[in-house]
């Protein structure tokens, strides 16, 4: 009963509302994800795996288990990337944060479409419009009980995907020192896309 209560109120505003309000009033979000990127012109798919960071309002890391070092973050003035099997550091200064609650958010500032799927305790939220940085499409999925989420996937205007599916979150009311800042790692160099 009470999950029926909580689910006529979230589709009564939006479906999205328990988790946003969660990742807003949260300071820091730690677990570990595996990542699917799929290519919808070569049916290719490539998948990756490691330790995400999150910390309020939008600063993130992923640190990737393979290739060891390998990273993208959000450092609060950044974006940065580490490619360990180049050696290189790739810099992005206008580009935009890209972290989780920074894309939610746009959900809630955007015309969409939602699709709220409901499974026990998981609620799943296909979200249809224009999110930016060529975002068509977008699956959140999250646990009613905690407000915790465990699956966020866009998918872009050419039919591209990026899936996260997400475990073991916990949080926490302080931030660990330093855990977003870009340390260069000893003889890498530094890339500026923009710049080329």
């Amino acid at each position: 009963m009470l999950y029926l209560c909580l689910l006529i109120s979230i589709t009564a505003s939006s479906s999205m509302n328990p988790l946003l309000e969660k990742m807003r009033n949260t300071v820091f979000m730690t677990g570990s994800f595996a990542q699917t990127d799929s290519w919808a012109l070569t049916l290719e798919e490539e998948t990756s795996s490691g330790t995400m960071y999150l910390g309020h309002p939008d600063l993130f890391l992923l640190s990737y288990t393979e290739p060891d070092g390998s990273a993208m973050g959000y450092d609060g003035s950044v974006l940065y990337t580490i490619e360990a099997d180049l050696r290189q550091v790739l810099l992005y200064p206008s580009g935009e944060p890209g972290s989780f609650l920074h894309m939610l958010e746009k959900c809630a500032d955007t015309a969409i479409a939602e699709t709220p799927r409901l499974s026990g305790d998981s609620l799943i939220i296909l979200l249809e419009g224009d999110f930016g940085e060529g975002i068509s499409r977008m699956k959140v999925g999250f646990t009613l009980s905690d407000s915790l989420p465990f699956l966020f996937s866009t998918t872009d205007y050419n039919g591209n995907r990026t899936e996260y599916a997400i475990r073991d979150l916990t949080t926490d009311d302080s931030c660990p020192e330093g855990i977003f800042e870009l340390v260069l790692p000893d003889g890498y160099t530094i890339v500026n896309p923009e710049e080329m």
